[in-house]
């Protein structure tokens, strides 16, 4: 194949190999006019010298200056480091908006993680997404650090364990999270602001979240060095969101508190009694799946 640019031959491909011209294939309509042209001028040819033997070149010239003359058209020229790589595919739509999400939850989680309450205090309700990834975080994390602890302490568990410890907790766990919030905005409502909303709610308890979450990744490490200090740190991490989380998502409305609502330790004793019931109905079918194991 001849590059009609520079007239190096090459083997196939599209673009030539010495100045990186697009080649022109058989197949193309460039090549038909091509062949078209060189057709007629072998027909010229011809005809000028049959001419020239009689006489007759002046009028084979006006047939000459009449021929229509084949410009090809304008071929992009590639640089030589690109002159055999395909056109660059468009971005993926979906893998966009997933990494510029990563990007923004990876903001909300930061700021909850460097400031908690100064970040729950400046939350509205647009992060409400965001809260709702750390809540399933918080969800799955808890019964897995659990199952890990038990794992380690009794060397081992029987089978099917996995399904009783972990899945079955992970319902019991988004239940409880979202009685949690519940009982928050209600005390929010009663007590600091009437007008809250519960996204605003839930937004700032997710707020609160990403140092518990870390706190649950670090015992997965502490069961490699002591497993005790491990189910430390998970019960800890456990018991803090119940007291503390729900007091300071109830203590950022604190400027906006509008009198004549129920007083704040009466809403937080509140929180904490309704909590306090929800555990021992929950807990009570907890043990009862760890007493069949």
């Amino acid at each position: 194949m001849t590059c009609p640019i520079c007239r190096y031959e090459t083997g196939d491909g599209k673009y030539c190999k010495k100045c990186g011209a697009r080649l022109i294939i058989e197949d193309s309509p460039v090549f038909a006019a091509m062949k078209e042209q060189a057709a007629t001028s072998e027909v010229y040819s011809v005809n000028r010298r049959s001419a020239s033997s009689k006489g007759e070149i002046p009028h084979a010239r006006q047939i000459e200056s009449a021929l229509p003359v084949y410009t090809p058209p304008d071929i992009p020229f590639r640089a030589a480091g690109r002159q055999h790589a395909e056109e660059e595919e468009e971005p993926n739509p979906y893998w966009t908006s997933l990494k510029l999400y990563g990007q923004l939850y990876g903001d909300y989680f930061l700021k909850g993680l460097r400031h908690p309450f100064g970040a729950a205090a400046g939350t509205e309700s647009g992060q409400f997404f965001n809260a709702i990834v750390s809540m399933v975080l918080y969800v799955v994390l808890f019964p897995l650090a659990l199952y890990a602890a038990l794992h380690h302490e009794l060397q081992g568990l029987p089978e099917g364990a996995f399904a009783d410890l972990v899945l079955k907790p992970i319902i019991w766990t988004a239940i409880f999270l979202f009685l949690l919030n519940a009982f928050t905005f209600a005390a929010v409502k009663l007590s600091f602001n009437p007008t809250a909303k519960l996204k605003e709610v839930m937004a700032r308890f997710g707020a609160l979240l990403p140092i518990f979450l870390v706190l649950y990744v670090v015992s997965f490490l502490f069961l490699f060095l002591n497993g005790d200090i491990s189910k430390v740190i998970i019960l800890l991490s456990f018991i803090s969101t119940v007291m503390t989380v729900p007091l300071f998502v109830m203590t950022s409305y604190k400027r906006r508190m509008v009198g004549g609502g129920l007083d704040p330790l009466y809403a937080i004793l509140l929180v904490y009694v309704a909590l306090m019931l929800v555990i021992v109905i929950l807990g009570s079918s907890m043990i009862e799946y760890i007493t069949v194991l």
